[in-house]
């Protein structure tokens, strides 16, 4: 009799692959948690962004005022700077999926914020070539006119989770608008508004106005 010729078959194992479906449940579950415990930060495309009352401060400190008051545009500033985040800048604000209400009191204690602020940037206003001795209470009062105008920076800084990445390209539109001013100082034209820090305090106003108007645009 002819032997029968057995055929082979092939026996295949197959094991499901729960550890992917594991892993990727995990790091969407972790995903989630991190979205809803770190919510997107954004500034709405508005009119409302735009700090007409700089222009306003300005016109008064160059126009208006006498002999260049700055501790009076001080004294305006900070003011106008609270109503401005109040109406405009914070409701603007976007949190997630929800618009911020005003935290009073986290506000107000950015205004101490803001003043305590201002020491570092007396610092480095000294390093970038201030006057020390001379003209030390004036650089002390352009240093706050800096930190004030961050002021509503500094206040959505505090409110939204420290996401500074969103907010330094209002510090940096301020600090470049004064630092480009610094270029009239040293001219040879031997007028009034060339002295410290006068031409400082311009350019850092025209640079928050600058900032706060395109920043949700960039």
């Amino acid at each position: 009799m002819p032997n029968k010729t057995k055929k082979s078959v092939k026996k295949r194992v197959t094991f499901s692959d729960d550890t992917t479906t594991t892993v990727s449940r995990s790091h969407n579950k972790t995903r989630s948690d991190f979205i809803a415990n770190h919510p997107p930060v954004f500034i709405r495309k508005t009119f409302k962004t735009i700090p007409w009352h700089l222009l306003f401060l300005l016109y008064y400190y160059v126009k208006l005022s006498k002999n260049y008051d700055i501790i009076t545009l001080l004294k305006m500033l900070i003011p106008s700077q609270f109503i401005y985040l109040m109406y405009q800048f914070n409701k603007s604000t976007i949190y997630g999926n929800k618009r911020l209400k005003l935290n009073i009191t986290l506000s107000l204690v950015t205004i101490v914020g803001s003043f305590l602020l201002g020491f570092p940037i007396l610092i480095i206003v000294i390093l970038c070539g201030a006057p020390f001795v001379e003209h030390l209470p004036l650089s002390w009062l352009l240093s706050l006119h800096i930190s004030y105008l961050a002021y509503p920076a500094l206040y959505s800084v505090f409110n939204c989770d420290f996401k500074v990445g969103l907010w330094k390209k209002y510090f940096i539109a301020i600090v470049l608008g004064g630092w480009l001013s610094c270029v009239v100082i040293p001219l040879d034209w031997d007028r009034d508004w060339q002295a410290w820090p006068i031409p400082v305090v311009v350019g850092s106003y025209l640079g928050a106005f600058v900032g706060y108007s395109i920043g949700a645009y960039i």
